[in-house]
């Protein structure tokens, strides 16, 4: 058993997962660096150890250095956040009147899931691994938008002035997406592969259709 990130207890088994250049402690990381990497967002996966107001050492997974947002990775059967919620705390702004944080509201921090499945109902293409889900650990809903004018992909918040966190645009007349809409498609990953092929309309692919043979279980850590 190899014990949670926040926490001594033990959680379920993590299967390193190969995924470009880097190795991933869970397949469910490697999920998301596919994810980003499919809406163009620069990544970089445990670029430091932070140390924590309390005094705890903490090392998230993913720094998003142009949108300023870290991401820590948490798989089902892993609650415990309370490192993540002090990094969001602690990096949040607190600017009295006008925001003069390097992003605007501060360092964002959020908590990626496992996938939400697709709700069969949609027409056209059906992502083998449904829809990214994502959560805030702390402070105001987050939302992913695409600025228009710098054309990257983000997650914000509503808090006025709504900007974007890569190049300050206003991005109040665009559309906002929660996890429930279904609107980010997550992508799988696999330790043979790399990146799943994925067809562009009617069901998945199965794995004998890609060529995969049997390997170990699909990790969730």
């Amino acid at each position: 058993m190899v014990p949670t990130s926040d926490g001594p207890g033990p959680s379920m088994v993590s299967i390193p997962t190969r995924y470009g250049d880097t190795t991933f402690r869970s397949r469910l990381e490697a999920d998301w660096a596919a994810t980003l990497d499919s809406n163009n967002i620069e990544w970089e996966y445990e670029p430091e150890t932070i140390t924590l107001d309390s005094g705890t050492l903490y090392v998230p997974d993913f720094w998003l250095p142009e949108l300023g947002t870290w991401i820590e990775v948490k798989g089902p059967g892993i609650p415990r956040t309370e490192k993540t919620k002090e990094l969001a705390h602690t990096r949040a702004c607190r600017c009295e009147n006008t925001c003069t944080c390097r992003w605007p509201g501060g360092e964002f921090v959020l908590l990626g899931r496992p996938s939400l499945a697709s709700d069969r109902t949609e027409t056209g293409h059906q992502p083998r691994s449904g829809y990214a889900n994502w959560e805030t650990p702390f402070g105001p809903s987050t939302y992913f938008v695409t600025c228009p004018a710098c054309a990257r992909a983000q997650w914000t918040t509503l808090k006025r002035p709504w900007r974007c966190r890569a190049c300050r645009a206003l991005l109040e007349k665009e559309q906002v997406h929660r996890p429930v809409d279904r609107f980010v498609r997550f992508i799988e990953t696999t330790t043979r592969t790399g990146l799943f092929a994925m067809p562009d309309l009617g069901e998945p692919l199965t794995d004998a259709e890609l060529g995969l043979t049997d390997g170990p279980e699909d990790d969730w850590s």
